[in-house]
């Protein structure tokens, strides 16, 4: 591989440093001397020319506009079960599910290939893991907490909007549980403890987003 292919398959690795580069804040010769010692190239002009000429594949997705009709909330009390997967697992929650008044809002089941994940109320908890036996179940986490992000129907082919949310998540050192992502709803399972943080991050990037499209429809009367 020449080095302009070794430095953008290096930059292609790591997508911040495409944003980085595209908004032009890289100090060239930083960046140069870090991918000369982890690439193990030699050639530092010639890595500098080619991070000056490089360019992203794909312009950035601005996601001000959808997160501007966005709305954020938050629940507590919130419990995520795993069972082997298994059909029979399954199904014996969904029987529990019909025979209880539980709150169906908080109630999800999804199935993956290592298990299905089982997310409910606390207080309803008991009821859906009623006749499955212990040795079905691989983990059960009480008093977790979730936000939900509701947002408009175009987040469907959006690329890189979950993406953009988890990643200001974990920049501020939140860590994910488990994550939810159907139809107009992106849902965030974490530790009561992140709750409040959490919300405010998400609250604050709406109403940034919000008040950033209000300015550009100002200036385009």
């Amino acid at each position: 591989m020449s080095i302009s292919d070794e430095v953008r398959a290096y930059i292609e690795r790591n997508p911040h440093l495409m944003h980085a580069l595209n908004e032009g804040i890289v100090n060239y010769s930083a960046l140069a001397r870090r991918i000369m010692s982890e690439a193990k190239l030699e050639n530092f002009q010639a890595i500098v020319a080619a991070l000056k000429r490089y360019r992203a594949p794909a312009s950035e997705i601005d996601h001000s506009a959808i997160l501007a009709r966005s709305s954020v909330e938050m629940y507590t009390n919130i419990s995520v079960m795993i069972l082997k997967p298994k059909n029979e697992n399954v199904k014996m929650v969904l029987n529990n599910a019909d025979r209880s008044t539980l709150n169906y809002s908080r109630f999800r089941i999804i199935q993956g290939v290592q298990g299905a994940v089982v997310v409910v109320n606390d207080n309803d908890l008991d009821r859906m893991i009623r006749g499955i036996p212990k040795t079905e179940i691989i983990s059960i986490d009480r008093k977790l907490a979730e936000i939900v992000i509701t947002s408009p129907q175009t987040i469907t082919y959006t690329r890189g909007y979950v993406a953009h949310l988890s990643s200001l998540l974990a920049y501020h050192g939140i860590n994910v549980v488990q994550l939810v992502s159907f139809y107009t709803d992106v849902t965030f399972i974490l530790d009561a403890r992140d709750l409040t943080a959490s919300f405010h991050i998400i609250s604050d990037l709406i109403g940034r987003s919000a008040g950033k499209l209000m300015s550009s429809d100002m200036s385009h009367p």
